[in-house]
């Protein structure tokens, strides 16, 4: 009779880790304003009291999540992204990331379903992650300033939270100035707009 082995279990969530899997998944399913931190607690097997341990009211919990899945989200946009040449490309490229995945971006989703619910219940959290989720463009910025395609003086920080705050702008609020469905009418506008700016 042969033995069959079965490979270690996972190392089990942390009690926090599982309070934003469960977080996500309410996120997700009910939006901001119809998730209770009670049904997030028992969606994560956590009693109320030890969901208070780890975060102190529901914002912070909303918050935290956003900031995993956006880490998530510009990770995978960064792969794609470092391929790309050229910054006006590297920046049309982020924004068909964004409108692709935009269902699986929570911080997107909630934003077009709930724009009020987000600014009222994250808006300092949110204010407070911008600037960690801009350095998503330093090296980027770095690399085309080195290549000369923007200008040797530029400030890295600002021109990166000033390109984030474009992408997201673009794909939260599409405009009528530019077809966002095409990949080339979207590199005129940030050639002539975004990128000029930086030159």
């Amino acid at each position: 009779m042969s033995r069959t082995s079965t490979a270690p279990d996972p190392t089990p969530l942390s009690t926090r880790d599982r309070l934003l899997v469960a977080a996500e998944a309410c996120l997700r399913r009910n939006g901001i304003r119809r998730t209770t931190v009670v049904e997030i607690a028992e969606e994560a097997g956590v009693s109320r009291a030890g969901l208070y341990k780890h975060f102190p009211d529901k914002a912070a919990l909303v918050v935290a999540t956003l900031a995993l899945t956006d880490e998530r989200f510009w990770a995978d946009a960064d792969t794609r992204v470092s391929v790309v040449e050229g910054i006006s490309a590297k920046v049309v490229e982020a924004i068909v990331i964004a409108r692709e995945q935009q269902p699986g971006a929570l911080f997107l989703q909630l934003q077009e379903e709930e724009p009020d619910a987000v600014a009222a219940i994250v808006g300092i959290g949110l204010r407070e992650m911008l600037p960690g989720m801009a350095t998503f463009w330093h090296p980027h910025l770095l690399a085309a300033r080195a290549a000369g395609e923007l200008r040797p003086d530029l400030d890295i920080p600002t021109a990166s939270e000033w390109v984030l705050r474009v992408v997201l702008s673009i794909v939260t609020i599409p405009g009528d100035t530019f077809d966002s469905e095409d990949p080339e009418s979207m590199r005129s506008f940030v050639d002539q707009y975004v990128v000029r700016s930086l030159q």
